[in-house]
């Protein structure tokens, strides 16, 4: 470890601001590489040691802000950095926290959503800036951007001197943008713009001036919240992206025939779908019952999964599937790393489906009422009761949809029409409560092909706020006197402005 304190000096276009403290910890990346052999055309690249970088950027010195600098022991390529790195970056900001205003990491960018991301996490009631930067080109380079983005950074880091506001979280600075650090992908190897937001807008933008955007910052922790590290990361967890011709064989051998994997993100199609087919489903049936925690994310840039929005991803969602809702794919890993680390049992469902850090636009919570009869024993009526976890809140409630899996009936003929209702918090309902009932949340037109269906409706939203109330949600599921029913489950799923 190297350390070098520097003190600074005025600058005129800050020397009415506070003084602010900045603590840099350099862990290696393109931004401080330069070539082995800078006489040899086309030599390697390698990492330089602190020193060497910090030549390059002599306007820091004229900042009016104390610079402390801080390095890996051995420069690193971010391809090489793991969890073990995370929890060393995490434990050296908690040693500096409380003697410094903000805070820079220098990384490599190949892998620096994943630590963005990992630090977020970690870092609880964080309420200064923690900025990560690097660069495109070596800060060596003629025509680099290191410089630049390195004293962006240190600007927005030591925000009491620059005039900025605190932006209480980790980020990336890079080129033109601010962006939350759970949010951002590297959307470029070549342009100056390598990193994204696709699913939330950057917090700030640079240019001739740094603009931030308040509206969109977390919110700083509560008086009496102390900074603290939660570094229990599980390194259990895998990440398979599924491809035309994905055989069920080659996702058994990695869930169930591989030692040490607790937990999976699987990357699948558009809005969360995947092989419907029975010997795909029977893998993460059995995946599940050996508690192994799958967790469905989409391989597109931008949008969200939405199990049960098509048929191909029912069986997922029947399944205990968890929801990756809009989160980025090195948030959910990191995330899943985190809370497979510190949570246990139903717990990790509730806490991967809501937002910890801003990291998703939406929480989710999903009632699972279990099923009902069977072909051989159907019953005249269901009613059955969940509660929904404390952090839902009825006034944020922006989506809510009810589902049956495996409804067949009985009582009628194949060609008959019949209609199948779901009442909430009424269950007294019966056969001949009718579809204008104001707790009669779904209406299921159907015609009896002799085989179970699956049905799915989002319901009204003025009718859903009224239905739900604050405590135990109750559904129960009734069809046309004479007819009984069957079903393998039932499901009310509520989404939540997070």
């Amino acid at each position: 470890m190297s350390t070098i304190m520097n003190t600074g000096t005025d600058q005129s276009e800050v020397t009415r601001a506070p003084r602010a403290r900045v603590y840099i910890l350099y862990t290696g990346g393109t931004i401080g590489m330069a070539p082995e052999e800078p006489g040899r055309p086309g030599s390697p690249l390698v990492p330089q040691p602190l020193d060497a970088l910090m030549k390059y950027v002599p306007g820091l010195d004229n900042l009016n802000i104390r610079l402390e600098y801080e390095a890996f022991d051995r420069p690193l390529d971010s391809s090489n950095l793991g969890p073990e790195h995370w929890i060393d970056m995490a434990r050296r900001i908690e040693r500096v926290y409380d003697a410094n205003d903000g805070f820079v990491i220098l990384h490599g960018t190949d892998t620096m959503c994943y630590t963005s991301s990992a630090l977020s996490f970690m870092f609880e009631n964080l309420a200064k800036p923690v900025v990560i930067t690097g660069s495109q080109l070596p800060i060596s380079a003629v025509r680099t951007d290191a410089v630049i983005n390195l004293v962006n950074a240190v600007y927005v880091a030591g925000y009491k001197s620059t005039n900025l506001p605190c932006i209480p979280e980790v980020m990336i600075v890079f080129a033109d943008k601010i962006l939350r650090g759970c949010r951002a992908r590297k959307v470029s190897s070549t342009s100056w713009a390598g990193f994204d937001s696709p699913n939330y807008p950057a917090l700030g933008h640079i240019g001739e001036h740094i603009r931030v955007y308040p509206r969109l910052l977390r919110p700083f922790p509560a008086p009496g919240q102390k900074f603290q590290v939660s570094a229990d990361l599980s390194d259990r967890v895998m990440d398979i992206s599924l491809f035309p011709g994905f055989k069920p064989s080659q996702l058994r051998q990695v869930l169930l025939e591989t030692d040490g994997v607790d937990g999976v993100v699987l990357r699948t199609f558009g809005a969360g779908n995947a092989p419907d087919r029975e010997e795909f489903l029977k893998v993460i049936d059995d995946a599940r019952s050996r508690k192994k925690t799958v967790v469905n994310t989409t391989q597109c840039l931008e949008g969200m999964v939405e199990m049960g929005l098509y048929e191909a991803s029912s069986g997922l969602l029947a399944r205990g599937v968890i929801s990756a809702l809009d989160m980025t794919p090195e948030a959910v890993l990191t995330k899943l790393m985190w809370t497979l680390g510190t949570k246990i049992g139903d717990q990790v469902v509730t806490q991967m489906q809501v937002s910890q850090r801003g990291e998703q636009s939406e929480n989710l919570f999903d009632l699972r009422y279990g099923g009902c009869g069977s072909a051989e024993a159907p019953q005249e009526s269901f009613h059955q009761y969940c509660t929904p976890d404390r952090r839902f809140d009825v006034g944020r409630l922006t989506k809510a949809v009810v589902r049956l899996s495996g409804l067949g009936v009985d009582g009628v003929k194949v060609g008959d029409g019949i209609q199948v209702r779901v009442f909430m918090n009424l269950p007294s309902a019966n056969s001949q409560t009718p579809a204008t009932h104001q707790r009669c949340i779904g209406a299921f037109p159907m015609v009896w092909r002799g085989d179970p269906v699956n049905l799915l409706q989002e319901l009204e939203d003025e009718k859903a706020r009224s239905a739900i109330g604050d405590g135990d949600v109750t559904l129960s599921v009734v069809a046309e006197r004479g007819v009984r029913v069957w079903f393998e489950g039932l499901y009310l799923t509520l989404f939540a402005a997070a």
